[in-house]
């Protein structure tokens, strides 16, 4: 049996708000995005990682995110 893939813990910040969530690397960033939103309830967003844009298809381990990762999130009122 394959052994289960391990989570990891990253902060999710923006300018006036944080939170930590448990991630897999092979979770898409979209996935990301839905979790940011219901926690803030915002549509628009932008996630950023060691300041490269985070595209929705990509997985998190594309961006070399791992456990202890901040991730950057720009909040949009309206779509960019």
């Amino acid at each position: 049996m394959a052994r289960a893939e391990q989570k990891i813990k990253v902060k999710v910040e923006s300018p006036t708000s944080e939170f930590y969530v448990e991630v897999k690397a092979s979770d898409k960033v979209k996935d990301l995005i839905k979790i940011v939103k219901k926690v803030w309830g915002s549509d628009y967003m932008l996630l950023s990682h060691n300041s490269v844009e985070m595209k929705g298809d990509q997985t998190l381990s594309t961006y070399g995110v791992k456990n202890g990762s901040i991730i950057k999130v720009t909040v949009f009122a309206e779509e960019p």
